[in-house]
């Protein structure tokens, strides 16, 4: 499939990637499931199945983190989520930028979504 941009092969690359990446995680789970059900007795590997599945996708998303750039997995990504809270959980640094508009009929800039000065919905987000 050719892109525009300079070829195909590397997105052709990276589905064929991702497929294989999903086909190995299937596999997994499925081979998870097989084995749990012949080893457990009914009931009890259900409650299993549930806690390993839950285990996994921890696993794979801690992983995926990772090689996305994430330091430190999933334990990073809450650090960084929660650093930004004081103890009783209020958001700090929260700094709000209201949207400025420009509006095209004058020339105003401000902060509203028709135009205080001529009255004119034609602005613009500056």
């Amino acid at each position: 499939m050719y892109n525009g941009v300079g070829g195909s092969n590397n997105s052709d690359a990276n589905s064929h990637s991702i497929y294989k990446n999903y086909l190995k995680w299937f596999l997994i789970y499925v081979g998870v499931g097989f084995l749990i059900s012949f080893l457990i007795p009914f009931p009890a590997s259900f409650a299993v199945y549930l806690l390993i599945f839950l285990a996994l996708n921890v696993i794979r998303t801690d992983l995926g983190l990772r090689k996305s750039g994430v330091k430190d997995g999933i334990r990073g990504l809450y650090r960084s989520v929660s650093s930004g809270f004081s103890s009783n959980g209020v958001p700090e640094n929260i700094h709000h930028n209201p949207i400025k508009f420009w509006c095209m009929n004058c020339g105003k800039e401000h902060n509203e979504r028709t135009c205080p000065r001529c009255g004119s919905t034609a602005v613009r987000a500056a």
